[in-house]
């Protein structure tokens, strides 16, 4: 009896076609997946960074400003102030409201309790030092950073070369809460370096910064944004940073004691 069963040996054209197709199909879907797998990793590597760099400046400047004006009455030179107002020249340590746009510049004047300025240099027993931030771009790499250097305010020398705290602080804008010490040292305004009478009086620090990631930004269009910071003019950036603000209020540990130190 002979067998009618054929075997298929081979595909059709149509056959190969839809193939390929569906192929193609599961190929871009799968492409797809991955590119927005790599985008919102992109967009929360990037989030979780501006959060850190907001979050660690604002730790650093919090701890020193808390402590300003610690034990600084027994210094003669300190004249009882908790942050210092001299001289503002480049090579100067000064408490100063940027000009316009520009970051704002604060200098802490205490005696620290453990013998190091902010950026752990020894400074020795019962020392007066002024420990000044700022936000510079010292590296030239396009990216603004916290600074921090100490001050010795009784030889009128550095203690060292700024160093960076933290990379990616655009801007830096701080207010002064002026305290009466009439009314149980309670904050009656907040006003700019420029406006401050009495350094003795100050009460309390409100911080404003604008922070990105603190990396150089990758490919893509350049974005205008505007933001509004504490006093500062609207600020206005063109770049392809994603950025954020942030605020907090630092009161100062030591204000009760230089009140009652100054009006001795």
């Amino acid at each position: 009896m002979i067998s009618l069963i054929s075997r298929q040996k081979g595909l059709s054209l149509v056959e190969l076609l839809i193939a390929m197709v569906l192929g193609l199909l599961l190929t871009v879907g799968a492409l797809q997946m991955m590119l927005s797998s790599q985008t919102i990793y992109n967009t929360t590597d990037t989030l979780s960074r501006i959060q850190e760099n907001g979050r660690f400046s604002l730790n650093f400047l919090a701890k020193g400003i808390r402590m300003a004006g610690h034990n600084s009455t027994e210094d003669k030179d300190a004249d009882g102030k908790v942050f210092w107002d001299g001289a503002c020249g480049a090579s100067d340590p000064c408490t100063a409201n940027g000009a316009g746009t520009d970051s704002d510049q604060i200098g802490v004047l205490m005696d620290p309790s453990d013998d190091n300025d902010c950026q752990g240099n020894n400074v020795g027993a019962d020392k007066v030092i002024v420990n000044v931030y700022s936000v510079a771009d010292l590296d030239n790499d396009q990216i603004n950073s916290l600074y921090c250097q100490g001050y010795n305010l009784s030889t009128g020398a550095w203690y060292g070369n700024a160093q960076p705290l933290v990379d990616g602080i655009e801007n830096m804008q701080i207010l002064y809460g002026v305290s009466d010490p009439l009314a149980n040292n309670s904050i009656t305004s907040y006003i700019s370096a420029d406006d401050v009478g009495d350094w003795a009086s100050i009460g309390a620090v409100r911080i404003g910064l604008l922070v990105n990631n603190g990396q150089v930004a990758g490919n893509g269009e350049n974005e205008t944004r505007n933001f509004n910071l504490l006093d500062s003019p609207t600020i206005t950036t063109t770049d392809r940073h994603n950025k954020q603000a942030f605020t907090t209020t630092v009161t100062i540990n030591n204000i009760i004691y230089q009140s009652q130190g100054s009006n001795q």
